[in-house]
C-alpha cells in the first residue's frame, strides 16, 4: 500500500502540487464550465447530496436524545393498594383522583433528572388530612452498569456522524465520477471533431482528384478506366463523413448525459485546429515533469470506506453495551405544599434513595447481535483492503496506458508526416503523366490513416492522464473547498 507516498497533483487538470515547480496546466474553459453546469444538474450528484442531508439530520435527531420530555398522567384510585408499574400517577391517598404532570431531562453528565407536580382530591370523603393535597418532586436516576454515562446515546451519536462522513466520501466520489466521466466524454468530443475535420478533408482532396482525372481524360491523357476507382473513393469518403457526424453528436449527447441536461449549443464551442493536440501534449509533458503518485487515502472510496469500518467498530461497542445488566441508582425528594397540617401531624418533606436492577435471563438476543455487529465489522475492514488492492491495479493500469500513449503521440507524427510526403509525391508524378490515380488514391488514404492515427493517440493520451489523475485521487476541482461541490469534507 501506498499510503504514505505524497500526492503530486499536477498537470492538465489545474490541480496544484506538493511540488511548487511543477507546471501547471488547465482544462480548456469548457470543461471547467460543463463542471458548473453538473453540480446542480447531475441527478446522481442530487441523490448523494439528498443522502448527506439525510444523515446530517440522522446525526442531529440522535442529539435530541438530551430535549426535555413533558409528560401527564390524570386517573381514578380506589382501595389501599396500587397495581404495580403503572403509568399512572401513585402518590395519591385511596379512593381520590389525582392529575400529575412531569418533566424529564437527560443531562450530559450521565444524570436523568426528574421533576413532578401531582394535585389529588379525596372523592370518597377521607379524613381531613387527605380530603386535597398538591406535592412536589425531584427525583435524579444515574446508570452504574449499562448505559452508565449515557454510554449508548454516545456511541449512537458517534454511529450517525460517521454515517455522515460516509456520505460526504460518497458524494465526494460521484462528483470525482462526473469529473472524470465529463473530462473523458469532451476528449471524446474534441477527437470526434478532429475525426469530422479528417473526413472533409479528405473527401474534399478525393474530390479534387476526381475532377482532375476527369479533366485529364476530357484531354485523352489519362485512361477513363481511372475514373472508377476516384469515383469509389468519392463514395466511401462520404460514408466517412456520415459516420463522423453521427459519432460527433453521439459524443455530445454522451457529455449532455454526464453533465445531467441538454446543452445550449453556444456552451460547447467548436474548437480550434489544434486544440485536441495541444492538450494531450500538455498531459504528456505534465506526466513526465510532475509524476502523480497514488496515496490511497486520497481516494474518496477509501476515506467511505474508512468511515463505514470506524462506524462497524462502534456498533460492535454499542452491541457489546447491551450486554451489561441495568443498574441504576436512584434518589428523590418531595414536598407536600398546600395540604394543611392534620391530626396526625403528618411531615410535608419525604425523601427516598434506592438501587433498581434490570437483566434479561440469558441475553441469547443481545448476543447474537454482538455476533452480527462483529461480523459486519470484520466485512468492513475487508472492504478496505479490497478497496486498496483495486485502487492498486488501477493505477498501475493508467500509468501503463498513460506511459503507452504518450511514446505513440510522438511515433505517428512521423507517420503522418511522412504519409504527406507521399502524397505529395504521387500527386506530381500523377501531374506528370508519370503516375495513376490509384497510386494518388492510395497516398490520400495512407494520410487520413495516419491522421487519424496522430488524433486517436492524443485522445488515448488525454484519457490516459484524465484515468491516472482519477486513480491517484487527485481533485479535479482543487479550488473547492471540501468535497469539490463546495460541501464540508469531514
Amino acid at each position: 500500500m501506498l499510503a504514505g507516498a505524497i500526492v503530486v497533483i499536477a498537470g492538465c487538470l489545474g490541480a496544484h502540487g506538493a511540488n511548487d515547480a511543477a507546471p501547471t496546466v488547465h482544462v480548456p474553459p469548457t470543461v471547467s464550465n460543463l463542471f458548473a453546469r453538473a453540480r446542480p444538474a447531475n441527478p446522481r450528484l442530487r441523490a448523494q447530496t439528498a443522502q448527506v442531508e439525510a444523515a446530517d439530520h440522522d446525526a442531529a435527531a440522535v442529539d435530541g436524545f438530551y430535549d426535555t420530555a413533558l409528560s401527564a398522567a390524570s386517573g381514578f384510585s380506589e382501595g389501599p393498594l396500587r397495581t404495580p408499574g403503572s403509568g399512572l400517577p401513585g402518590v395519591a391517598p385511596a379512593d381520590s383522583w389525582v392529575t400529575e404532570a412531569t418533566v424529564v431531562r437527560p443531562l450530559r453528565q450521565g444524570l436523568r433528572l426528574r421533576g413532578s407536580l401531582a394535585r389529588w382530591d379525596s372523592i370518597s370523603g377521607g379524613a381531613a388530612d387527605n380530603a386535597s393535597a398538591s406535592v412536589a418532586g425531584v427525583s435524579v436516576e444515574q446508570p452504574l452498569l449499562r448505559d452508565r454515562g449515557f454510554a449508548t446515546q454516545r456511541l449512537d451519536a458517534e454511529t450517525a456522524t460517521l454515517r455522515a462522513e460516509e456520505a460526504r466520501a460518497w458524494r465526494a466520489a460521484a462528483w470525482q465520477d462526473t469529473c472524470h466521466a465529463i473530462t473523458r466524454a469532451y476528449g471524446d468530443w474534441l477527437a470526434a471533431h478532429a475525426e469530422l475535420a479528417e473526413s472533409l478533408t479528405a473527401s474534399g482532396r478525393v474530390a479534387r482528384l476526381l475532377e482532375e482525372t476527369e479533366a485529364r481524360v476530357r484531354l485523352e491523357t489519362t485512361p477513363a478506366y481511372q475514373l472508377a476507382s476516384a469515383r469509389m473513393e468519392v463514395a466511401f469518403r462520404q460514408d466517412e463523413l456520415q459516420q463522423a457526424r453521427a459519432a460527433l453528436q453521439s459524443a455530445r449527447i454522451r457529455l449532455e448525459e454526464w453533465v445531467g441536461e441538454a446543452l445550449p449549443e453556444g456552451v460547447i464551442p467548436s474548437p480550434s485546429p489544434g486544440e485536441l493536440r495541444g492538450w494531450a501534449e500538455a498531459c504528456a509533458t505534465a506526466g513526465r515533469e510532475s509524476p502523480v503518485v497514488l496515496v490511497i487515502p486520497d481516494r474518496p472510496e477509501w476515506r467511505a470506506a474508512s468511515a463505514s469500518a470506524a462506524r462497524a467498530d462502534t456498533r460492535v461497542r454499542r452491541a457489546r453495551e447491551d450486554l451489561k445488566s441495568d443498574l441504576s441508582l436512584v434518589a428523590g425528594v418531595g414536598l407536600r405544599l398546600n395540604n394543611p397540617p392534620g391530626a396526625h401531624a403528618d411531615g410535608d418533606l419525604a425523601w427516598e434513595g434506592g438501587i433498581v436492577w434490570r437483566s434479561p435471563l440469558g441475553f441469547n438476543a443481545e448476543r447474537a447481535r454482538a455476533a452480527a455487529r462483529e461480523a459486519d465489522a470484520r466485512a468492513a475492514r475487508a472492504d478496505l483492503a479490497v478497496i486498496a488492492n483495486a485502487a492498486a491495479a488501477e493505477y498501475a493500469r493508467a500509468q501503463t496506458v498513460f506511459a503507452s500513449a504518450c511514446v505513440r503521440l510522438e511515433s505517428v507524427d512521423r507517420a503522418v508526416d511522412a504519409a504527406r510526403a507521399s502524397l505529395d509525391a504521387e500527386s506530381d508524378r500523377f501531374r506528370l503523366g508519370e503516375g495513376r490515380s490509384r497510386l494518388v488514391l492510395d497516398a490520400q488514404k495512407d494520410l487520413s490513416a495516419a491522421t487519424r492515427r496522430a488524433n486517436a493517440a492524443a485522445a488515448e493520451t488525454i484519457r490516459a492522464f484524465t484515468d491516472l489523475i482519477r486513480a491517484a485521487g487527485v481533485s479535479f476541482t482543487p479550488g473547492v473547498a471540501g468535497d469539490g461541490l463546495g460541501g464540508d469534507a469531514r
